[in-house]
């Protein structure tokens, strides 16, 4: 074949050259060339974008709270319309995203941004037709209820809808408005919006599209429709925090895509049902605070995504099937405060990617398992408040070098813990052995590699502890130490105190110390010594120190000078030692100071001014059991906080301190056994008396006529509306005031003050006159002690609608007549004493008054009838008891008592019961059979209205966990 002509080989050849030079010559244009012009967004959207934020203002402070998963946790410090400028294009500011092709804007999100104003009908942001995506969550607007949504539901183009505001409230009308157009929306996002007017049931107009659903806190009430469950493409579902919400969780046709079930602290209830074993996709499932019961099916296992699994505080019961071995991504595990039982399942131990585990507070028993092969990556690990028993086994101290919380507390636990064992764990944080009797802690025969150097908190409390363990000292960030309720001898030497140089909390109570050679550390808050054998003068305390607690002692000595140099006390509890001389004036200039009690000691001399410092804060002053004299200092009034004044059991001559009228949260007046005289009278004010729940004035030298007046003023113990706020806490420890009460010279110290304990005890004064009726309008009294006065006339029929009323002594008086038949409708009266009186007439039959034995009746003549030897006769007759009550009520009233604890910082405003107990003379043995069979905190009563039937008689219930007696017959 020959060669190709030339002529030939140029005109094929040229024009693909040619072309390709073309070809390289526009690339090299198209380099060299400008860009494009930018996006520009259609004007009348950059327009509508501007008088938005003209029509919002920015401030400094944001503070938005954290919300669940689902919805992002706001830390944006700038609003992020700050450079928003009309000379730009709209599609580059922050928060606004445009349409690639259209140029329009389809986007706003200006969620977290610090901005504040008003959100009208007329607002140019309802101009913007084409967005797909709102997210105005926690911006901060005014006046905005249900018309939002009348502008908002014309958006048929939004896909994800995000107005999260505690501002925004929607009633059931303008949901359905929003949801009626928005067939499109995929992602709704409303949390702590209020909807509290919202039915439940609307939810079931959503488009089936939903993908997202967030309503958390939204104050939802009703039951929650389970069809929601079945939407083919729900996969987040948060309702978290709808306390009033109901609902249970379908057993079939759930929503496949599920990754993300949150419905903690809502009402949802019954049992897990098998079909949650159906959710493959499910990555979180949080039913904690919840009312779901049953046992858990073993179908849990199937959820191989899970990573949060959290069931905690529900009543769930049995034991738990061995479903965690599928659990590969789980990262959260917390199945506490329920009723499981049972030994732990070993493929518990076994997880690797778990980082916290929590299977406190139920009633798992047995060993722990011996052998683990997971928990590699375990960062806490609270197995508290179970039956657990056995030897802590070795792997417990071999586990990550991340763990930082461990708790073992409160179990049944045994052997023998040491120091270089716990110093593995070198991330360390918290540590809580306490309440394990047979576990015991001891230091390495050489302590020198036992170091810890995050170990913040160790509880070691009511376990096997004989002395101080030398490793405390090389734990140089420990700040809270509790060794209380142990076996440790000997002083708190120099030496360790030394060593605790980074404390702030030390609780060393009921323990066998008896010496502190130095208190440890100059950080020190809180320290709890009581009760030990502590010997010697009181030592003086560190500047730092706001809670000393160390009563029941036996320090002597006066109160050193170096307790006018603590900086902030909050609390002072010196009481029940021996120290003696003066108190220091400086304890009553302290502003910060909330409880100052010094009873039963030595201290003599007169009582200083109090509360000097404007805005004292001083709620509790107990100077009970002293040898204080002089009269009480005028000061008082400016202890506008006080609710708790006991100065019984002194020297102090004075009158009635009526001046103490402006005292308006006065709730507990002790005087007794003082030399107090007079009228009670001159009442300037009524403030304090209306808040008063206990007063005794027994025995004094008080006289006149009971103060009628005073009575009628005793608010707080006619009604009672007050809700419980529950118990006020130092760091972890409680602290409640505490009385001393004689009945029948017996005493009951009262570690815990009892709000609905009231008393009144005017007892061995000097007072005449008759006993007012107004004293029946006290309908929540429970003690009323009118003995070893002069009071004559007849006793009050009205003192039959005293129906909490479980103790009455008017004995060593001059009272006459019958005992009123409306007497017998006191269904709680467990001591009567009427003594020693001039009463005629028979001893009243029916309910309580069959129970009351002749010592209540002695020293009447002229009484007869049961329980009395003498016989009535048909002259004297006998009327029925008359009920108090409607008979054509068809509904029997009911009140409730409950138990609780009234602590010092609470304002002593607890809604708190208990059966009142008045002793006779010699030892009350029916008052042990009571308290051995009432050891529950609490004990519901109720008064049932009657229609003339004879009751059985009620004997008082209280828990032996609230107080203790002392009893000192006179």
């Amino acid at each position: 074949m020959g060669c190709c002509p030339v002529w030939l080989y140029q005109m094929l050849c040229f024009p693909f050259a040619f072309l390709l030079f073309q070809v390289n010559s526009s690339s090299i244009s198209l380099l060299s060339s400008p860009p494009p012009p930018p996006q520009l967004c259609l004007p009348q959207h950059s327009s509508a974008l501007i008088r938005f934020k003209n029509s919002l203002s920015s401030f400094k402070e944001i503070n938005i709270p954290s919300f669940p998963i689902g919805s992002e946790i706001c830390r944006d410090s700038d609003p992020k319309t700050e450079f928003w400028n009309q000379n730009t294009d709209c599609c580059s500011w922050e928060g606004v995203t445009c349409h690639s092709m259209t140029d329009r804007v389809i986007g706003l999100d200006l969620s977290c941004s610090p901005l504040r104003g008003s959100l009208p009908s007329n607002s140019s942001l309802f101009l913007l037709q084409d967005l797909q995506w709102l997210n105005l969550a926690h911006l901060k607007f005014s006046g905005v209820h249900g018309m939002v949504t009348e502008q908002i539901s014309p958006l048929s183009e939004l896909v994800s809808l995000h107005l999260s505001s505690p501002q925004l409230k929607l009633d059931n009308h303008h949901f359905n408005m929003l949801v009626h157009n928005l067939t499109k929306l995929e992602n709704l996002f409303l949390d702590h919006v209020d909807m509290s007017l919202v039915r439940p049931d609307s939810l079931r107009n959503l488009t089936s599209s939903l993908k997202r659903l967030s309503l958390y806190g939204c104050q939802l009430q009703g039951k929650f429709p389970s069809e929601i469950f079945s939407f083919p493409y729900l996969e987040n579902i948060i309702l978290t925090r709808n306390d009033n919400l109901s609902g249970y969780l379908p057993k079939s046709n759930w929503s496949t895509p599920l990754r993300f079930l949150h419905l903690s602290r809502t009402s949802f209830s019954d049992e897990l049902p098998d079909s949650i074993g159906n959710l493959e996709n499910l990555e979180e499932l949080d039913l904690s605070f919840c009312h779901f019961t049953g046992s858990i099916p073993s179908s849990l296992g199937n959820l191989t995504k899970i990573t949060f699994l959290d069931l905690k505080s529900n009543n769930f019961e049995g034991q738990i099937p061995d479903v965690f071995g599928n659990f590969k991504k789980l990262n959260k595990l917390d199945f506490s405060s329920n009723n499981f039982h049972g030994l732990l399942p070993s493929s518990v131990c076994n997880l690797t990617g778990v980082t916290d585990m929590a299977l406190n507070n139920n009633h798992f028993g047995g060993p722990l398992p011996y052998n683990i092969s997971g928990l590699s990556n375990l960062q806490s690990l609270l197995l508290s408040a179970n039956l657990l028993n056995g030897r802590v086994p070795g792997w417990l101290f071999s586990l990550p070098v991340n763990l930082a919380f461990l708790d073992l507390s409160s179990n049944n636990l045994s052997g023998s813990i040491e120091s270089c064992m716990l110093s593995k764990l070198r991330n360390l944080w918290r540590l809580d052995l306490s309440n394990n009797s047979l576990l015991s802690l001891s230091s390495c025969s050489n302590d020198v590699n036992s170091t810890f150097p995050k170990l913040n908190i160790l509880r070691f409390s009511s376990c096997n502890i004989h002395q101080f363990p030398s490793f405390l000292r090389a734990s140089e960030t420990l700040s809270h130490l509790d060794l209380s309720n142990n076996k440790i001898q000997g002083s708190i030497s120099k030496w360790e105190a030394e060593g605790w140089e980074s404390l702030i909390y030390l609780d060393l109570s009921f323990n066998l110390l008896t010496n502190v050679e130095q208190f440890p550390g100059k950080n020190l808050q809180t320290i709890d010594l009581r009760p030990n054998s502590l010997q010697g003068p009181l030592p003086t305390p560190p500047q730092s120190i706001n809670h000393l607690l160390i009563s029941e002692n036996e320090l002597t000595g006066e109160i050193p000078s170096g307790f006018c140099n603590i900086t902030s006390p909050l609390v002072l509890d010196l009481s029940k030692n021996n120290l003696s001389g003066i108190i220091p004036r400086c304890l009553g200039n302290y502003h910060s100071l909330s409880v100052l009690d010094l009873k039963m000691n030595n201290f003599d001399g007169k009582i200083p001014r109090m509360c000097t410092d404007e805005g004292s804060l001083l709620r509790s002053l107990n100077l009970n059991n002293n040898q204080l004299e002089g009269p009480m200092p005028r000061s008082l009034v400016d202890c506008s906080e006080l609710e708790v004044l006991d100065l019984g059991n002194n020297n102090l001559n004075d009158s009635f301190p009526h001046w103490l009228g402006v005292l308006s949260r006065l709730r507990i007046l002790v005087l007794r056994s003082n030399k107090f005289h007079g009228p009670v009278q001159n009442l300037r004010g009524t403030s304090f008396i209306t808040s008063l729940r206990i007063i005794d004035l027994s025995p004094n030298e008080f006289n006149g006529h009971l103060p009628t007046k005073f009575f009628q003023n005793l608010k707080a113990m006619k009604d009672m509306h007050e809700e419980p706020t529950g118990p006020t806490y130092i760091e972890e420890l409680p602290y409640s005031d505490s009385i001393i009460l004689t009945i029948k010279g017996s005493e009951i110290n009262f570690d815990k003050i009892l709000e609905i304990f009231t008393m009144i005890d005017f007892s061995s004064n000097q007072f005449e006159g008759q006993v007012p009726k107004v004293v029946g309008e006290l309908k929540d009294l429970v003690v009323l002690n009118f003995s070893h006065n002069s009071l004559t006339g007849q006793i009050p029929s009205s003192l039959g609608n005293l129906l909490a009323l479980e103790s009455l002594d008017l004995s060593s008086n001059k009272i006459e007549g019958r005992i009123p038949m409306q007497l017998t409708n006191l269904i709680f009266l467990a001591s009567l004493n009427v003594s020693h009186n001039n009463l005629v007439g028979p001893v009243p039959r029916g309910n309580q008054f069959d129970t009351f034995t002749n010592n209540s009746y002695i020293g009447n003549l002229r009484f007869c009838g049961f329980p009395l030897s003498n016989e009535c006769s048909e002259s004297e007759g006998r009327e029925p008891p008359p009920s108090i009550f409607d008979e054509d009520d068809d509904k029997g009233g009911a009140f409730t008592w409950q138990f609780a604890m009234m602590g010092y910082g609470c304002g002593l405003v607890l809604r708190l019961s208990m059966g009142y107990i008045v002793f006779t003379t010699g030892k009350p043995a029916w008052l042990v059979k009571i308290i051995q069979r009432a050891p529950n905190h609490k004990v519901r009563r109720q008064i049932h209205k009657t229609r003339g039937r004879r009751h059985k008689p009620i004997q008082p219930v209280l828990s032996s966990q609230l107080f203790h007696i002392n009893i000192s017959n006179s």
